[in-house]
């Protein structure tokens, strides 16, 4: 590994373990008791051409998953400031799409018949049908890109840039497959996931919170 690029995860390696803990216990208590404590019964949408056209294929199982990679993206981030602002666009994420499962939960289309798939059997042993609309998987995964492309320059953001949107393109594609989302729930995770980015960077440029961060400003 590159010595900047080591240097880079390692900085503010204990906050960023901290940090990371307690949003993933946060998100998971409010996101699993919204799951099994629903406030109302579950919608089920009508299926769409495109849900229709994408067959169901539980082994894309493993790149829907895969947005579980995608979230230490976080620890390329150089600074405290920026590491507030990735955490305040991240809780931003949480408070919105939880707003929605609570006010209008809504169910998936996942199919009721045995697969036999180990991954899959793990993921619908946990994981309801509720919590459908908007999907967070695409918001996570599209925030966590966005955060990405913010804290870092050079060549390193031009590969992310090209990489990233590709993966986040995959993940969404899995989550049709998967039968874990419609594909209405797709436009609008991704939606919260840029404007909660925006929300948490708009006041400064990278660079600015850098030179701040160094006490230069």
């Amino acid at each position: 590994m590159p010595s900047h690029l080591r240097n880079r995860l390692l900085a503010h390696w204990p906050l960023k373990l901290a940090l990371g803990t307690a949003l993933t216990v946060v998100f998971c208590a409010g996101y699993f008791a919204l799951e099994y404590y629903p406030w109302r019964p579950a919608t089920e949408f009508e299926l769409t051409s495109v849900d229709r056209a994408v067959p169901f294929a539980p082994g894309w199982v493993w790149v829907y998953q895969s947005v579980y990679l995608l979230l230490p993206l976080a620890w390329l981030c150089e600074s405290t400031a920026q590491l507030r602002r990735y955490a305040r666009g991240f809780v931003l994420v949480m408070l919105i799409g939880f707003t929605c499962f609570l006010l209008w939960p809504v169910a998936g289309p996942r199919p009721t018949a045995f697969v036999d798939e180990a991954l899959y059997r793990l993921l619908v042993g946990y994981d309801t049908t509720a919590n459908s609309f908007p999907s967070l998987h695409m918001a996570l995964a599209t925030y966590s890109a966005c955060t990405a492309s913010a804290v870092t320059a050079g060549a390193l953001r031009r590969w992310l840039n090209v990489l990233l949107p590709l993966w986040v393109a995959l993940i969404g594609y899995a989550t049709l497959a998967t039968k874990q989302h419609y594909w209405v729930d797709l436009p609008p995770g991704i939606t919260l996931g840029w404007l909660a980015h925006w929300w948490a960077w708009r006041s400064s440029s990278t660079a600015t919170i850098r030179l701040a961060e160094r006490g230069a400003l």
